[in-house]
């Protein structure tokens, strides 16, 4: 195995790096969209956006493995940040670079990989989309061309960063350890800490701006009896599907955190009543035809959710707010589960859903 040597503007690639505030991060849609569009049109069963700093890849979307980093020692990703175009490896058996790196010779086994760099500008390469096999296999000259374009869309979304206000700020007031403490391991969301502390933000914004919030709060469907009869890796692996699913329906700027066990909570910035009811309308028709992939096979997965608006002018806080949807919540499982109760902050009454 060759180990990948630091770039000539290492110093300089690392600081752009830090400044975008995106290491150590939570999942993001516009991410995972493009990792598997990758799959999909190039028919791999891995994909990533692998970011890379001193000491490893970390991966800001991955599809196909269970894992959120790697060091940077072994990662192909490490040798693609320093080609002037992409890094292509049809076998890796072949390759002396690669032929003995536990990455090749464990799991997953990689034989092929093909990995366009991030470029931010000035040569200055973060990190690669890459594509990923476990068969040998050649690059065609369209998939070349359509992993090109999906990487120019990486480094888009990179730039615009679009999130909300207060979702920002508490990236750029963490340091990165500070981070990696607020995300959840399992789904790769907030945790319940970072889910609060976005939470207090957000409805300072809301003050300050006199505008309107939603909250959520999303509870998977007896999911004892899914952990009993399939253990807890299946478990674990419906929990990363509902909080991928949440991810898709809402917007960038919304928020989600997983508040604890199977529940999430749902930050939705801006949200009336009538957009709440369409995103949730939306919420179960996607996960209802959607069942989880696992390693058990299909199974099919049903939420709860208890959700209130708070309006401008409503004197709200967090607390009181979590148990108003808490309470929403309760009732929709009294009610039958597999649906979703919303009251009004300010008068606590249910509204029609």
């Amino acid at each position: 195995m060759i180990k990948p040597p630091m770039s000539e503007n290492e110093e300089e690639r690392l600081v752009r790096l830090r400044q975008l505030k995106i290491m150590d991060t939570p999942l993001e849609e516009r991410f995972e969209r493009i990792t598997r569009i990758v799959c999909r049109s190039l028919n791999v069963p891995i994909s990533a956006i692998s970011l890379i700093d001193e000491r490893r890849q970390w991966f800001k979307s991955i599809q196909g493995l269970d894992v959120s980093e790697t060091p940077r020692d072994i990662a192909f990703c490490a040798h693609a940040i320093l080609e002037d175009g992409p890094l292509i490896v049809p076998d890796a058996h072949n390759d002396p670079r690669f032929v003995d790196n536990p990455l090749v010779t464990e799991d997953p086994k990689i034989r092929f990989y093909a990995g366009f760099p991030l470029n931010i500008g000035e040569n200055i390469c973060i990190g690669t989309l890459c594509a990923i096999d476990r068969e040998p296999r050649e690059i065609t000259e369209d998939n070349l061309a359509v992993l090109k374009d999906l990487a120019q869309m990486v480094q888009s979304e990179l730039e615009a960063m679009a999130l909300s206000e207060a979702h920002q700020n508490l990236l750029e007031e963490l340091q990165e350890a500070e981070r990696a403490a607020l995300i959840d391991p399992v789904s790769r969301l907030w945790n319940r800490g970072g889910g609060e502390k976005l939470l207090d933000r957000e409805l300072g914004v809301v003050k300050r701006k006199d505008t309107p919030i939603s909250i959520a709060m999303l509870d998977i469907d007896n999911f004892k009896k899914i952990n009993d009869e399939n253990g807890h890796d299946v478990g674990d692996q419906v929990i990363k599907h509902v909080a991928r699913i949440t991810l898709s329906v809402l917007r960038s700027y919304d928020v989600v955190s997983r508040w604890g066990g199977d529940e999430f909570l749902v930050i939705l910035p801006g949200c009336e009543k009538q957009d709440l009811f369409n995103t949730l309308d939306r919420l179960f028709k996607v996960i209802r035809m959607n069942p989880a992939g696992t390693s058990n096979g299909l199974i099919p997965v049903k939420i709860s959710v208890g959700a209130c608006v708070a309006r401008p002018g409503t004197d709200n806080t967090t607390v009181p707010l979590i148990k108003l949807a808490d309470k929403a919540l309760y009732e929709a499982k009294e009610k039958g589960r597999n649906q979703y109760v919303v009251v009004m902050a300010d008068k606590a009454q249910r509204i029609d859903v």
